[in-house]
């Protein structure tokens, strides 16, 4: 070798020559499969090497140990709880060793239900587990991998929820099986409808058969209708699938798990939950409250008017990637001369592809945030129900540029107390539509709020004109009524309305209009954004309250709390900021 021993041209031992991918390293021949499998016989799962043997592994035995002693101690602290056998102090020398030693009790009995228990909390975390998994095997995405990996983890090492004070543990198993059971169901429910949804959207697209070259560019891959596979087990945990059938939509089920700990994480601050049995109602609640929602939803579009639903909620041409397709070519073929040769071609095509993904995506945010809007409006128009207020004092009558009165200056009204209408609500606007209607035709309805999803003509027009502009004002509009809806929600106790201000113009045109209805929609915003400040520092305030009050030693000393209704009061000799002492807090109730 010239130079030596030492003019390798690699390192670490490694010649560049050996260095292959590990898909193409599985592909060699002479490469043998070292993966373990899992078998299920009788309900029990095996796990068996590549030739077959069944082994078992040393973390495996070692989390037997430490479930064992845990089972133990459990077990012994609820013999010690036996209220048959009852001494004082004074009765311990005359006292029969036998029954302080608790040997009436059953102790192989109380381990075999305890273990009969925990075998079943095992087999309903190895279901909920196995839906997760089949939905990993389809997820290509790295956080979404890391995300379901975390929930299947966190789901593996969940435990019962014990309650010192209980006589038996029977309740807390029962309960956490229950829980999984629920969980297990609104999984399963999601995503075998999101499998169900995926092929046929699938097959909708394939529907005529590959054409070759680029009209097969971007489209999902087609299912090859092979004999069907499980991914797991056995047994599949949601459905068989065809062995190169890939579903990557199905990566964001570790949502369903973080939206329901965030939801019962809220529902448990605002019950005030102290017992682990009565977390275990507040979850089971939840459970049964997300499964019935799920099972029987709610056509929030319904709340809009016929023109809107077809015009926008309509799902015949945009949601077809062929039809969409086909849109643009159309486009593309009846354009200028000048823009079907050379280099103004090319920009064309990107310009036309580019404005039609554009106006996908608003419109998929503008169908979103409807459908938000509609949600939180009948959830406030429960909420004032609840209070005694009619449900006109949710709405605002549109006023057009067209018929609106010029003002030099607008008015600026206070914000004032919805306790203040319940006597009398005569200034109120008693203005109560028969459908909802989109934010952007409360102030608009002749030319930015004029669109159509519904036919080819209304697409290509969006595409021709400012159609992708007037879309952006669409969804601001939009997006700010509901913001205003969110923070009349959070408020809760308070409510503000706001008037929709015009302009009298003989000759509008679009553009004046864009500007105008963003303008409105930037202060709009602003003005709600202190509400909902407001709002989130009410919220901070009662929890730090709530949390007060099981440190009464805590309150006393280094807190002022005031009583509802209170006015507020100047301390005289105000705390000075130094860090070497604790500073006095003042918490005031917000609650009325």
């Amino acid at each position: 070798m010239t130079g030596g021993l030492g003019s390798h041209q690699y390192m670490y031992q490694t010649p560049a020559d050996l260095q292959v991918h590990s898909a193409q390293f599985m592909e060699f021949s002479e490469v043998d499969n070292h993966n373990d499998f899992y078998t299920i016989q009788d309900g029990t799962v095996h796990t068996q090497d590549q030739r077959g043997v069944f082994v078992m592994y040393d973390a495996a035995l070692e989390d037997l140990k430490q479930l064992q002693d845990q089972l133990l101690l459990l077990t012994t602290l609820y013999i010690e709880k036996d209220r048959s056998f009852k001494f004082s102090k004074k009765e311990v020398n005359g006292t029969n060793l036998s029954d302080w030693a608790h040997v009436n009790v059953d102790r192989f009995a109380l381990l075999l239900e305890i273990w009969t228990w925990e075998f079943s909390l095992l087999e309903n975390k190895q279901q909920l587990v196995d839906s997760y998994y089949e939905a990993y095997q389809h997820t290509l995405d790295a956080e979404d991998r890391f995300a379901l990996a975390q929930v299947i983890t966190d789901i593996m090492f969940r435990r019962p929820r014990f309650d010192i004070g209980a006589k038996y543990f029977l309740e807390a198993y029962r309960d956490e099986c229950q829980c999984l059971r629920l969980h297990l169901q609104l999984v399963r429910d999601i995503l075998k409808t999101q499998l169900e949804s995926q092929r046929e959207f699938v097959q909708k697209v394939w529907r005529n058969g590959r054409k070759g070259g680029v009209y097969d560019f971007g489209l999902p891959l087609n299912i090859i209708t092979k004999p069907l596979v499980s991914l797991n087990m056995s047994c599949p945990a949601l459905k068989n699938i065809y062995l190169l059938e890939f579903h990557p939509s199905l990566g964001l089920a570790y949502l369903i798990s973080r939206t329901l700990d965030h939801i019962f994480t809220e529902f448990q601050q605002i019950c005030n939950t102290k017992t682990p049995r009565q977390s275990y109602i507040v979850e089971k609640k939840l459970l049964q409250l997300a499964l019935k929602e799920w099972s029987a939803p709610r056509d929030l579009h319904h709340s809009y008017t016929a023109n809107v639903q077809k015009d926008l909620f309509e799902e015949v041409l945009i949601d077809d990637p062929v039809i969409v397709r086909e849109i643009c070519m159309s486009a593309l073929n009846s354009a200028d001369e000048d823009k079907k040769h050379g280099r103004g071609k090319q920009i064309h095509i990107l310009d036309t592809f580019s404005k039609m993904l554009e106006l996908i995506t608003l419109r998929y945010r503008i169908i979103e945030a409807s459908l938000e809007t509609a949600l939180l409006s009948r959830a406030y128009t429960r909420f004032a129900k609840e209070m005694g207020f009619n449900p006109f004092h949710l709405y605002l009558r549109p006023v057009q540029f067209e018929f609106a009165s010029h003002k030099s200056q607008g008015e600026q009204k206070p914000p004032m107390f919805i306790t203040s209408l319940i006597e009398d609500d005569s200034c109120v606007d008693r203005y109560l539509p028969s459908s909802q209607l989109l934010a952007i035709h409360e102030v608009d309805d002749n030319q930015i709020g004029k669109f159509s999803f519904l036919t080819r003509e209304g697409i290509i027009q969006l595409l021709n004109k400012c159609g992708a502009e007037n879309m952006q004002v669409v969804l601001a509009c939009q997006v700010s009524q509901k913001n205003a809806l969110l923070s009349a929600s959070q408020l809760a106790s308070f409510c503000y309305m706001s008037s929709w201000s015009s302009l009298d113009m003989k000759e509008e045109v679009e553009k004046v209009k864009r500007e105008l209805i963003m303008d409105y929609c930037q202060k709009l915003s602003r003005r709600f954004s202190t509400y909902s400040l407001r709002g989130q520092i009410i919220a901070y305030c009662n929890s730090l309250k709530q949390l007060l009050e099981d440190f009464p030693l805590i309150n006393k000393t280094y807190f002022i709390v005031g009583q509802p209704q209170e006015k507020k009061t100047i301390i005289k000799e105000a705390p000075q900021a130094d860090p070497r002492f604790v500073d006095v807090y003042a918490v005031y109730d917000f609650g009325d």
